[in-house]
This record gives structure tokens, sequence and C-alpha cells, in this order.
């Protein structure tokens, strides 16, 4: 009796052994075909609609650099890229962190000038016809809200854009 238990044992860690393989070269292979970036599924705003994407986020010796792959409202295939470095209070560089990507991904401000000479703002699910907001400048000043969360945008004659938590930021001054 004792060697038929010790040959069941046997043949329960042999199939935890070679589960446990499979599940590792299924990972090896996963990371292979990413080229060791670290990809993911991710939900983001895109025109004040939440829209699946896959991330790609390489990190590279001196920089970061994503692309985000969507399917839009056509059924196109759309790719959005972007990246880069920080900069330390001396003038030095270090590639962006995950985290930091993530942070601009998922809070940017979109400014659409449209074929028709509407503008539109779109931030996470806010969308905004802001056409008859520009004052005789040609500046346009308004707040985008997100539950508590406000950016205050300043859409500028030129079609520049910037975005401040705390205030509207402008060049006339």
């Amino acid at each position: 009796m004792n060697k038929r238990t010790g040959i069941r044992i046997s043949k329960r860690i042999t199939a935890v052994c070679a589960a446990a393989a499979i599940v590792a070269a299924m990972s090896v292979g996963a990371y292979a075909a990413d080229i060791g970036g670290i990809q993911r599924k991710v939900q983001i705003w895109i025109h004040g609609d939440q829209t699946d994407a896959v991330l790609d986020i390489q990190q590279q010796e001196n920089s970061t650099h994503y692309t985000l792959k969507y399917t839009d409202d056509n059924g196109e295939e759309r790719e959005i890229y972007g990246g880069g470095v920080a900069m330390d209070g001396f003038g030095g560089e270090r590639p962006l962190t995950e985290e930091e990507i993530a942070y601009h991904i998922f809070n940017t401000i979109d400014v659409d000038f449209r074929d028709d000479g509407t503008v539109w703002a779109y931030y996470k699910g806010c969308s905004m016809d802001i056409t008859d907001k520009f004052d005789e400048d040609g500046y346009c000043y308004v707040q985008l809200k997100d539950g508590d969360d406000v950016k205050y945008l300043t859409v500028e004659p030129d079609r520049g854009y910037c975005v401040s938590d705390d205030k509207f930021i402008t060049s006339k001054d």
C-alpha cells in the first residue's frame, strides 16, 4: 500500500510540475511576443466616450514610449503615440514611469478643431462645444469637470492650448 500511495503522489507531483512548466512557457512566450514591454487592455476616454484600447509601454534606456491602439466608431483601427522623459530640478533626465504615463493618458484633455468650424473640448466623460466661448482676442477659457476634479483650459488664437489644475493660463499677460 505504501508503494501505491507513493506512486499516486508521484503522479500528482508530476502533473503539478507539468502544469507549472506549461504556465511558465506561456509566460515566456507572451513576454517575448511583447519584446519585454508592458502591454495591457485599458479603458480610455476618447471624445467623451469610454473606449477599449490596448496600451503598450516600451521602457528604453533614456525614455519611455507608449502606443494606444483602439477601434473608432467607424470600425477603423487607430493608434495614439506618446512618451518622453521627466526632468529633475538640476536638468537631469529620467524615463517616465508607468504611473506617469498612465496619469497622462487617463487625464488628457483634447481640443478638436473640426472642419465645420466648431471647436470641441473633451475631458474624460465631458464633451463641450466651445465654439462660442472665444473672446474678442481669440482666447477661450473654460472649466472642465469630472466629479470634484476641475481642469482650467485656455485655448489660444493659434489653436494651441494649455491646461492647469489651479487657474486659467494665458500669454496675454
